[in-house]
């Protein structure tokens, strides 16, 4: 009776080791410290604002969120509260005094996070390649006369808000601009619509380098960041 309750036994804990090594990539990075125990910095990430005219029928801005939210939490640098948390922190504060005011003050409502990245995506249009005229360019291996580029442009700002007087740590404009075959902008829209295979498709992989690269950018400035 004894070696079968211990065959039932170490059989139950494989199971659960079993189950906490399969989640414990997808969970791993709620955790708000590091393995050697230091705190990864907390990040208040806001949803992208889309100040361009649409050109394609879904949300970019979304679309962009969504996987750079994702890209944060499968890299597990950061500490950044759910989407539902902030939102109830954002019921406070205006776009304008997010995006555009002097007055830093409001940003203190996302606290106890360390950090506020406000992202608004400022330009995304197609135009026709012309060699040397648009820098810096992912090349593809299309010709030119049937060729274009995506061509995006995300304004970012880091607010540091650890303490009484928040301060700005970093504003730039991210340049993303992406070669394409002329016929990949309707095979995206099809793929985007058919739910098939879109992560293969043009449009899909420059939002995924331009999401690696703004990731980067957040993980590099808010870890390097001193009070």
């Amino acid at each position: 009776m004894s070696k079968i309750v211990k065959s039932l036994s170490v059989a139950l804990w494989s199971i659960i080791c079993l189950c906490l090594s399969a989640c414990s990539p997808q969970y791993s990075d709620f955790f708000p410290y590091h393995d050697d125990g230091t705190p990864k910095p907390h990040v208040a990430l806001l949803p992208i604002y889309n100040e361009t005219q649409d050109i394609v029928p879904w949300d970019v801005s979304q679309e962009l969120t969504n996987a750079l939210y994702a890209q944060l939490m499968k890299s597990g640098k950061l500490f950044l509260p759910t989407p539902k948390k902030l939102q109830q922190e954002m019921e406070h504060v205006t776009k304008k005094e997010l995006t555009v005011s002097q007055n830093l003050t409001p940003f203190l409502c996302f606290q106890p996070q360390h950090f506020v990245v406000v992202l608004e995506l400022i330009e995304n249009k197609i135009i026709p390649y012309e060699r040397g005229t648009i820098k810096p360019l992912y090349m593809a291996a299309v010709e030119p006369e049937d060729a274009s580029v995506l061509c995006m442009k995300v304004r970012m700002k880091i607010v540091d808000i650890r303490g009484g007087q928040p301060k700005i740590i970093r504003q730039e404009i991210i340049n993303s601009n992406h070669m394409f075959e002329n016929k990949s902008i309707a095979e995206s829209i099809v793929a985007h619509e058919d739910r098939k295979n879109y992560g293969l498709t043009a449009f899909a992989v420059a939002h995924t380098r331009l999401v690696r690269e703004l990731a980067e950018k957040i993980e590099r400035v808010t870890s390097n960041s001193r009070p």
